[in-house]
């Protein structure tokens, strides 16, 4: 059987899926691209073969199937990211509610888990029509948006605030396969989904400005030890917070491997039957 891939449609990805539809085309790979949660739920349905999942699809998918982790790449930040942001109305002592409106993404439970850590604040993510930070401050005391905050703003940047609170990059994305299929030569053929560009991290700075001193961070491609520390420490603070109902840990592709049979996935082609392995 041909192999199945699917990706997130998040900008904050392009460059690294941004080789994906020519990659796939010369595999006679199909690839899906389409929301967060429906990569997870393909995943889960064994619809697709490969997917790009959070840590926090990984750790509820591990109790239906023997998850794998492929280390072709990661997607992980390390401090400020201008990725997402929480911001506050002005003024306020307490804060009661919450607007997302994309509130099942796991940057905006990452989101809720820093609230309550750091400022006590316990809220529930309310789903919203609008996208709009100014729309959702009139109604909501509080609001999480895949969206940057400006100098003005009385917001936090999330991976910013994650770096502060536990020392260890976020792991925002990787790759998983299952246990019993893992197709062969999949760390490859992902590596050439990246930008030629691409050389392992990013560094995003804030524009600098006379009120304070210009925030930096990085985007880290690179799957390594410490990419998998990270990932089975962040496993467990989603389990802590009951994000997921089991302690999930780190499996890596090839680990613990049995005998390849005769189903094993071939990219491009069907495996004939008695066809060598």
């Amino acid at each position: 059987m041909k192999i199945k891939i699917a990706i997130p449609d998040n900008p904050i990805y392009r460059e690294l899926f941004f080789n994906a539809d020519a990659v796939c085309k010369e595999f006679g790979i199909s690839l899906i691209r389409t929301t967060e949660r429906e990569v997870a739920k393909l995943f889960e349905n064994n619809r697709v073969d490969v997917a790009f999942l959070t840590p926090l699809d990984y750790g509820r998918g591990t109790r239906i199937s023997d998850y794998r982790i492929v280390p072709a790449n990661v997607y992980a930040v390390s401090g400020y990211s201008r990725i997402a942001s929480t911001f506050f109305k002005s003024g306020l002592k307490t804060i009661t509610s919450c607007g997302s409106p994309t509130p099942n993404d796991f940057i905006m439970s990452i989101g809720k888990i820093l609230l309550a850590e750091r400022y006590n604040i316990i809220v529930e993510l309310e789903e919203t029509e609008s996208i709009k930070k100014d729309e959702l401050l009139e109604k909501y005391d509080s609001a999480m948006l895949w969206k940057k905050n400006f100098i003005d703003d009385t917001a936090l940047d999330i991976t910013e605030d994650w770096l502060d609170s536990y020392q260890i990059p976020l792991i925002m994305g990787s790759w998983v396969t299952r246990h019993e299929e893992e197709p062969e030569d999949l760390e490859r053929i992902l590596r050439l989904f990246e930008s030629d560009s691409l050389h392992g991290s990013k560094t995003v700075t804030d524009k600098p400005n006379e009120e304070y001193d210009p925030r930096e961070g990085e985007i880290l491609y690179t799957w390594n030890e410490e990419m998998e520390k990270a990932y089975d420490a962040l496993l467990e603070i989603l389990f802590y917070h009951q994000f997921t109902d089991e302690m999930a840990t780190v499996k890596m592709m090839g680990d613990e491997l049995t005998s390849p049979s005769n189903d094993s996935v071939i990219f491009g082609e069907d495996k004939e039957e008695g066809e060598s392995q």
